[in-house]
């Protein structure tokens, strides 16, 4: 861990009520995190016992201890007692999601920021607050540069979380529904008609935007996936893997694919698979709709549609 002499360690909220507050780490201090209005770090929410966690620094070590809270302390998606952390870890306490990160002296603001007022030695959280003025509760949200779908799916299974996850990129919104840590239905743009295992695994492919987690939804479905976050995410990564591996000839999903005309390759070249993509990139040009009406997985219809852009069968539009 870094010496903290030129800088300081700080506990940065990257999503909940209280995402954007920041609340800095002295070195040989004990900081205990609850609900309790006496604590130094108060997180006013029911999924947070009254005494949650507590976080001591010493000898240049920082660690994080859950001091037996109903909902449980989480670090990079595993339930913890007590453990070690070091720069870059992820905290799951109650809605918040906390990043230990590390500022160089020049980073470091002269005061403790607004959002963390320092009142007879207390340091608490401003919440966010709907229109009305009632706190949000059941709600987590935060944006998705900052904690990547695989990590925020992995911190909500490892948590047994339940209910609705929805995540807005690149104009489109995904829905991941979860009971007790387990995915059992995802929709993309409430298109029913996508398979909900290649729903899941195309939207694990998407890098930016907003989520949020509502405890409060739930739906029910003719058909569910019922399978654990891990499994469907170890399969998820295969895919990406592969698709990545495919080269720069992947289009995005938002592109437009059309037949040259005249067609020079000739047709009986192509395999049934190849002749059946080429016929939906005929019928519906965008890819990502192509993708949708494919019988085959994302994997094996966008090698499809490579090969029949790299043997000269489509190209993509102007």
């Amino acid at each position: 861990m870094r010496q903290p002499a030129s800088g300081r360690y700080v506990l940065k909220f990257i999503s909940g009520k209280y995402q954007g507050g920041e609340f800095p780490l002295d070195m040989n201090q004990e900081l205990i995190i609850g609900r309790s209005s006496e604590l130094e770090m108060v997180l006013v929410e029911d999924m947070v016992s009254r005494h949650h966690a507590k976080i001591t620094t010493t000898n240049n070590e920082i660690w994080i201890e859950d001091l037996g809270s109903t909902n449980g302390s989480f670090v990079n998606g595993e339930k913890i007692t007590r453990v070690r952390l070091k720069e870059g870890d992820r905290i799951l306490i109650g809605t918040s999601i906390i990043k230990l990160v590390y500022e160089e002296a020049a980073q470091a603001p002269e005061a403790p920021p607004a959002a963390f007022p320092n009142t007879a030695n207390r340091r608490s959280v401003a919440p966010h607050h709907t229109q009305h003025g009632a706190t949000l509760s059941g709600v987590l949200s935060g944006i998705i540069d900052q904690v990547p779908l695989p990590d925020l799916l992995q911190l909500f299974g490892s948590s047994k979380r339940t209910g609705c996850l929805i995540i807005n990129s690149n104009n489109s919104e995904g829905r991941v529904y979860l009971r007790e840590g387990r995915v059992y239905a995802a929709v993309i743009d409430g298109n029913l008609d996508i398979p909900m295992e290649k729903a899941f695994y195309r939207m694990m492919s998407w890098t930016t935007g907003s989520f949020l987690l509502d405890t409060s939804i739930s739906a029910e479905f003719e058909e569910s996936i019922n399978e654990s976050v891990e499994s469907l995410m170890m399969e998820g990564m295969r895919i990406l893997d592969e698709i990545r591996a495919i080269g720069t000839d992947v289009p995005d999903y938002n592109a437009h694919l059309l037949l040259p005309m005249p067609l020079v390759p000739p047709l009986r070249n192509l395999t049934p698979a190849l002749l059946d993509t080429l016929q939906l990139v005929h019928n519906y040009r965008h890819v990502e709709t192509v993708l949708n009406k494919s019988l085959a997985t994302d994997l094996e219809t966008l090698q499809d549609i490579v090969y029949l852009i790299r043997n000269d069968y489509l190209r993509t539009e102007d």
